[in-house]
């Protein structure tokens, strides 16, 4: 009789002991990270979608323990720069947005995609920008199984363009008109420009800052000065100017003409060609 009794509570502890052993046998880790798309690099604040960059996770030895993923980051969700930061979001799966203080991912098959968005209109410097992902993998029961730092590293190149607006912007000429000394024209084109970074413009005159007589070519010319963006400038050598990115996408710049005192020209057609040209600069 007490021989049964012992056999009796000794399989009983065996009993208890049974759901411990079971639960005790999630062994997931997180495996291989890999990039599965960026366009990060290339993004500008008038491009008309976000930029988009996917990350894949895949866990090994996952034995369908049901583990889940919570992501935190190092700069609470923002890609820091030498100049600027940029806020960034976060989608699942299911391509539904996640918030920083719910980051919770499930996997699939042992997988689980996260997207990163830079929304539309984002004004952002070029310049190299980095995060590091904080992913932590628990069990069903909220334990801890694994962790991972992951570092972002995105350096978003600089471009710049610009374009012609308002008068005579249809077309690459410029008809003054009769010339008459020391007449200012303000009736000329402005120029859009539209840059990440800070940019040099650059403007050429063929003629070295004179209007040339189209048959007597030296013999007979009429100098002038313009106005860029209020400041005047004389075109007898190579101009630069630095324009400073101001935390804006575009800027405008505004082009007038003035002639010199001239007098005894021979009629006809007066000419130059001016070249602008706008470069990026990148630190």
């Amino acid at each position: 009789m007490c021989i049964n009794k012992i056999r009796l509570i000794f399989s009983f502890i065996i009993f208890l002991m049974l759901p411990q052993y079971v639960i005790a046998q999630c062994d997931a880790k997180i495996g291989e990270i890999r990039h599965i798309y960026d366009d990060f690099e290339s993004y500008y604040s008038s491009k008309p979608s976000p930029a988009r960059k996917e990350l894949r996770i895949n866990l090994v030895d996952d034995n369908n323990c049901n583990a889940y993923m919570i992501l935190t980051t190092e700069n609470q969700y923002q890609l820091k720069g030498q100049f600027q930061s940029i806020n960034y979001h976060i989608k699942n799966n299911s391509q539904s947005l996640i918030f920083p203080s719910r980051a919770r991912f499930i996997f699939i098959d042992s997988v689980a995609d996260i997207n990163f968005f830079i929304p539309v209109g984002t004004i952002v410097k070029a310049g190299v920008y980095t995060d590091n992902l904080i992913i932590k993998l628990f069990d069903e029961n909220d334990a801890l199984l694994d962790e991972k730092y992951f570092e972002i590293q995105e350096d978003i190149i600089a471009r710049a363009s610009m374009s012609i607006l308002g008068y005579n912007s249809h077309s690459s000429n410029v008809y003054l008109g009769e010339l008459i000394p020391r007449k200012e024209y303000s009736m000329l084109p402005s120029f859009k420009v539209i840059t990440n970074t800070d940019v040099k413009l650059t403007v050429l005159s063929e003629n070295r800052g004179e209007l040339r007589h189209n048959v007597y070519k030296t013999r007979y010319t009429v100098g002038y000065i313009i106005n860029l963006d209020g400041e005047w400038v004389d075109l007898k050598q190579n101009y630069s100017r630095v324009f400073s990115y101001n935390k804006r996408n575009d800027f405008f710049i505004s082009l007038k003409m003035q002639l010199d005192d001239f007098k005894n020209q021979a009629a006809g057609e007066y000419t130059d060609i001016l070249r602008f040209q706008i470069s990026p600069l990148n630190y």
